[in-house]
C-alpha cells in the first residue's frame, strides 16, 4: 500500500495549480458522498481507466484497496459528472508539460480539427470488435464527436456530422481519397489529408494524368514540394494542391518497418513493393488551402497532429479500451477525457524522468550520486 500511495503521490504532484478547486467549480464534486476530496475522485477514476475492467470491477478493486465504498451506478455519474473537469485538466497539463504544438498565427480565427479511428476489442461475456471514432479540435483538445460503430463502418469522413464551415481537417491516410474530399467540400470545409502518392489519380490543367513520384525524387531531406493539380470529384475537375515533405533517413527506415510489419498482417507476409518504399520516402497531403500558405506551414500543420494520435495510440497498448460508456456523450467524452489525461501524466513522468518503481525521483538521485 505504501509503494502505491508513493506512486500516487508522484501523479498528484503532476497536477496544475488550483485543480482542486476546479473541480468542485466544474461540477465533479457536487455532493461528496463516498468521495470527500478531489484527489479521491481522481485515483477512483484513473483506476477505472487504467485496469481495463468494468465499472462494476472498478468498484469492487476500490473497495479491496479501501479508496471506498461506491456503486457502480454512482460511479458512472462521477464520471460522466468529472467531464468538464477531465477536460480541463488534460488542457492545462498537455498546455505546460509542452505535449502539443503552438497553434501557428495564420489559421487564426479557423478551428483545426483531426480526425481519427481505430479498430477495437470490447471485452464482456462476448467478445465484440468496434470501431472507435472520433473528432477534435487539435490546439485546444475539444472533443466534437465520438463514435463507436460496427466493424463494417470503416474509418471514412461521412461518419462526421459536425464539421463547422471554416474547419481545417486534418486526417492520416484512411481519410486521404476522393470520397472525404468530396464530403468536405460540400460542407465548406477546408482539409489537409495525407495521401500515398501511387494510388491516387491527379491531373494537370489539361487533364493529363501527373505521375507524382518522380516530381518528388528530386527533394532533398527536408525540403517540400508544392504541386497544382486536379481531382475528379464526382465527375468535375476539382483543384487541389499536393504538397510533400522529403522524410529523414530514420524516419524512412521506420517507416519501411511499419510497412513490413502492415504486409506481414494485411498481404500474407509479401514484401515491401518499390511502390511502397517509394512512396514512404515522403509525407505526402491533399489539401484544398490557398497559395498564401506555403507548403512549409501545411506540413507542419500536419506534423502537428502527430503528437495527440501516438499519445492516444500508445495508450492502446499500455492501458486497454475497456468498454466505452456510450450512454450520452458526457460520460463518453468523459472517458476519452481520461484516457487523454493518462496519456500526458505518462508522457510527463517519462520526460521529466520522475517514475522510478521505487518512488523516488530518479534525476534527483542521480544528483546526490558522487
Amino acid at each position: 500500500m505504501r509503494g502505491e500511495n508513493d506512486w500516487y503521490n508522484q501523479l498528484l504532484g503532476l497536477m496544475p495549480e488550483g485543480w482542486e478547486t476546479k473541480a468542485k467549480e466544474l461540477g465533479a464534486l457536487r455532493r461528496r458522498r463516498g468521495i470527500q476530496t478531489a484527489a479521491d475522485l481522481l485515483r477512483l477514476i484513473l483506476l477505472y481507466m487504467t485496469e481495463g475492467v468494468s465499472l462494476a470491477g472498478t468498484v469492487a478493486l476500490a473497495r479491496l484497496s479501501g479508496i471506498t465504498e461506491i456503486s457502480k451506478v454512482a460511479l458512472f455519474k462521477r464520471l460522466r459528472n468529472s467531464m468538464s473537469w477531465l477536460k480541463w485538466l488534460c488542457q492545462t497539463i498537455y498546455r505546460q508539460a509542452g505535449l502539443t504544438a503552438e497553434k501557428p498565427e495564420w489559421p487564426e480565427g479557423r478551428d483545426v480539427v483531426i480526425v481519427d479511428g481505430s479498430e477495437e476489442v470490447r471485452c464482456g461475456v462476448r467478445r465484440q470488435c468496434y470501431m472507435l471514432h472520433y473528432s477534435m479540435e487539435l490546439f485546444k483538445l475539444d472533443m466534437r464527436e465520438l463514435l463507436v460503430t460496427d466493424m463494417k463502418t470503416g474509418e471514412k469522413l461521412a461518419n462526421f456530422t459536425k464539421f463547422k464551415p471554416g474547419d481545417i481537417v486534418i486526417g492520416d491516410r484512411a481519410y486521404g481519397n476522393l470520397p472525404g474530399i468530396a464530403c468536405l467540400q460540400g460542407q465548406g470545409v477546408d482539409y489537409v489529408l495525407r495521401i500515398q502518392g501511387w494510388k491516387h489519380a491527379f491531373f494537370d490543367a489539361e487533364h493529363a494524368k501527373i505521375d507524382l513520384l518522380p516530381q518528388l525524387s528530386v527533394l532533398k531531406e527536408g525540403e517540400t514540394a508544392d504541386i497544382s493539380a486536379q481531382c475528379l470529384v464526382n465527375g468535375e475537375y476539382e483543384p487541389v494542391r499536393v504538397c510533400a515533405l522529403r522524410k529523414d533517413a530514420g524516419s524512412e527506415r521506420a517507416g519501411v518497418k511499419r510497412l513490413k510489419k502492415e504486409n506481414q498482417r494485411k498481404r500474407g507476409g509479401k514484401p515491401v513493393s518499390e511502390a511502397q518504399g517509394e512512396n514512404n520516402k515522403y509525407i505526402i497531403v491533399a489539401t484544398s488551402l490557398g497559395a498564401e500558405i506555403t507548403s512549409s506551414q501545411i506540413m507542419e500543420l500536419y506534423r502537428a497532429r502527430w503528437q495527440i494520435e501516438i499519445a492516444f495510440k500508445r495508450l492502446k497498448s499500455l492501458f486497454q479500451y475497456n468498454d466505452v460508456p456510450m450512454q450520452n456523450s458526457e460520460s463518453a467524452f468523459a472517458w476519452f477525457y481520461g484516457k487523454l489525461l493518462l496519456a500526458a501524466l505518462c508522457e510527463t513522468l517519462v520526460n521529466t524522468g520522475r517514475f522510478s518503481p521505487s518512488g523516488g525521483n530518479r534525476n534527483r538521485r542521480r544528483a546526490a550520486a558522487p
